[in-house]
């Protein structure tokens, strides 16, 4: 019984580095994926870069899945809907991307970040509906009361050229379509393997974007310099290959909120970055409106514990 108690223990604590360590990754590259994209738009249009994004993200994954041998191991026991909401993930990570890309031609990269990483709140609301468990707290209406009036601060003190009210709109659409799908993925997905799940919505987006770039943009624009090829690294083998799978994998381990903890610091990266790799200004409407997201998200997302009686 002893042995048994202390193993308990122990759990938590290895758990919770684990999760610490894991999700700080995902701030550092995710922070920086808003400023990343932005750059890459001086020499490649927005559906060019996401049909070539996903393609080399389904390579990455399928690599990575032959080499380490990793098993595709599934939820449910029927095959066909096993797939059928393979496919729905899919197409809300798609339309998730589809939104954020769009949005980002027309609004700082700075803005898109904050905007972006609302995701918890609209986690922490879907959840409540839909997942056992889990439950919107004073605390928690206290914090997405915060965070939406820095949403609003942001939306009403726009800077003069440099972002569009429907540019603003379509980011927090993309927020509440990437939180929809964290949502699907925890009931729907919780174990299947994670590896083939996010191939199966980069195999789903090269020939849907593909053709949206002969659609919308006649073919695409191409102009290859180092922050094209950079992006492509960033976002097609790093941030929407490896790093999605890890963040996938965080949200079927924990609970969706304890996840989301530490994304609201990743808005604070994104504005940094934004600053110093674009030379974005930040005026003072920004600052405040992030400051007030980024603590509404904390409150959300951050739930003060009892230590455990000893």
């Amino acid at each position: 019984m002893n042995e048994k108690n202390e193993l308990l223990k122990g759990a938590p604590f290895s758990g919770g580095l684990e999760l610490a360590g894991a999700s700080l990754i995902l701030v550092l590259i995710w922070g920086l994926t808003q400023p990343v994209i932005k750059a890459a738009f001086e020499g490649m249009s927005p559906f060019a870069l996401i049909w070539i994004r996903s393609s080399v993200s389904a390579l990455t994954i399928s690599a990575w899945m032959l080499f380490m041998r990793v098993p595709d191991r599934t939820t449910l026991p029927s095959p066909g809907a096993e797939r059928a909401h393979r496919i729905v993930s899919g197409l809300l990570h798609n339309f998730y991307i589809l939104f954020l890309y769009l949005g980002m031609s027309g609004t700082q990269a700075a803005r898109a970040s904050v905007l972006l990483y609302t995701q918890p709140i609209w986690v922490m609301l879907i959840s409540a509906v839909l997942l056992p468990g889990e439950r919107i707290t004073i605390r928690r209406a206290f914090g997405f009361a915060i965070a939406m009036a820095g949403t609003v601060t942001i939306f009403c003190q726009r800077m003069s050229g440099d972002s569009a009210l429907w540019a603003d709109t379509f980011i927090v659409i993309s927020a509440i379509i990437w939180a929809s799908q964290a949502i699907h993925v925890k009931r729907f997905l919780g174990r299947s393997d994670m590896f083939a799940v996010t191939r199966w919505a980069m195999v789903i987006g090269s020939p849907l974007y593909f053709g949206l770039t002969w659609l919308g943009e006649g073919g695409g624009r191409y102009t290859w310099g180092f922050p094209q090829l950079y992006a492509i690294f960033h976002m097609g083998v790093v941030s929407s290959g490896l790093i999605l799978v890890l963040w996938a994998y965080l949200m079927l381990k924990y609970s969706p909120a304890r996840v989301s903890v530490f994304l609201f610091m990743t808005p604070a990266v994104g504005v940094a970055g934004s600053a110093i790799i674009l030379g974005e200004t930040l005026g003072w409407s920004l600052l405040v409106g992030a400051t007030l997201t980024i603590f509404g998200v904390w409150l959300v997302t951050v739930e003060h514990r009892r230590a455990p009686a000893p």
